[in-house]
């Protein structure tokens, strides 16, 4: 059972990570405005409400797989390495749980109408931090696995 638990945390992973990364891209790469425009408004809230069933699965997926292999015993174990890389995700977890909360705030509110300049600051820098903790997260799960 851990194994099929293991698959689903990756594929939610790999599903997290990658519509990040696209819309990230998107937002980078489209030169036309406009078509930027349209394509976030009609994209966005189906990314914005499938990304939240994506963190659900990974939370409770990342939760089973913490306490199905011991790890809640780190704090008493003699891998210091492991220890340090594993609280170091979860806490990487914990900032991108804040910056999706602020992101999608912002962009349900702002909906169908312009975005005031606060708000463009703000989705664009918490899309930035999402993107870049991603990148850290992946690193460290990595890392957490190569000790396993």
């Amino acid at each position: 059972m851990p194994e099929i638990i293991l698959y689903i945390h990756i594929l939610a992973a790999a599903s997290w990570v990658g519509g990040a990364m696209l819309l990230f891209a998107l937002g980078i790469f489209m030169r036309d405005k406009e078509a930027m425009r349209v394509v976030y408004h009609h994209m966005g809230p189906i990314y914005g409400y499938f990304e939240s069933v994506v963190l659900a699965i990974l939370l409770i997926s990342g939760t089973y797989l913490y306490m199905e292999y011991g790890l809640h015993n780190l704090w008493k174990g003699p891998n210091v390495e492991l220890t340090q890389f594993l609280y170091t995700k979860i806490a990487l977890v914990g900032l991108i749980i804040f910056a999706t909360v602020v992101h999608m705030y912002i962009s349900l509110k702002a909906h169908g109408r312009e975005r005031t300049q606060l708000e463009k600051i703000i989705s664009r820098g918490t899309s930035l931090g999402i993107f870049v903790l991603n990148l850290f997260i992946l690193y460290f799960a990595v890392q957490i696995r190569s000790i396993l």
